[in-house]
């Protein structure tokens, strides 16, 4: 199993025999596990992608009209988009400026004060 990497210094095949070819500075390259733990160790080189890019969700807010996997009524509540024309059609939601507004206003919805320490 290889590794991605990118090298934090030029790395020579001559140096790291299991290297295919040199590796310039910034390069990214692969390398074998046992190579890729030698080199992170050394801190000559780090890991190319430390995470997945995460996809961001589009969210809508929304009021809940009835006790539902989305809360109570009159939840105030951020949708993802893809769900909100079912969720609308089921009677579960309302997206509408007013009932998103009305639902902003309830005292169930209100930041709770901090605790004093």
């Amino acid at each position: 199993m290889k590794t991605k990497l990118i090298a934090l210094a030029a790395l020579t095949a001559a140096a790291y025999p299991a290297l295919v070819s040199d590796v310039a500075q910034g390069a990214s390259f692969e390398a074998p596990t046992d190579l890729a733990e030698q080199l992170l160790g050394e801190q000559k080189a780090k890991l190319a992608d430390l995470a997945p890019a995460v996809k961001r969700v589009k969210t809508v807010k929304a009021r809940v009209l009835t006790v539902c996997e989305y809360g109570s009524a009159n939840d105030l509540v951020e949708i993802s988009e893809d769900l909100v024309k079912q969720a609308e059609k089921d009677g579960l939601i309302d997206t509408d400026k007013g009932a998103v507004a009305y639902a902003a206003g309830l005292e169930q919805n209100q930041p709770k004060p901090k605790a004093k320490t």
